[in-house]
């Protein structure tokens, strides 16, 4: 019986092989929302008075927190009082 480390997919795939595609996947979109905050932070500048950037950024904020804690860190959840 093979172990689950070495076990491979129907298509060949390994544990491993897809951990770093995901960890790939994962630091690209990471650069994507740093880029995506910039933009956003420049809309807010230019209509500073709408609440609606506000709420935007409560919702993005919740989002990596919870993506935060799913990767073992539960600080951001636990200091915004969200339930996890």
């Amino acid at each position: 019986m093979q172990t689950t480390s070495k076990r491979k997919t129907q298509t060949g795939e390994t544990a491993a092989s897809v951990y770093k595609s995901r960890f790939s996947d994962c630091k690209n979109i990471i650069g994507k929302i740093a880029k995506a905050l910039e933009a956003h932070k420049g809309k807010q500048m230019a209509d500073s008075r709408n609440w609606g950037f506000a709420g935007d950024l409560d919702e993005v904020r919740k989002q990596l927190a919870y993506a935060l804690a799913s990767l073992g860190d539960r600080s951001a959840v636990d200091q915004h009082g969200l339930k996890y």
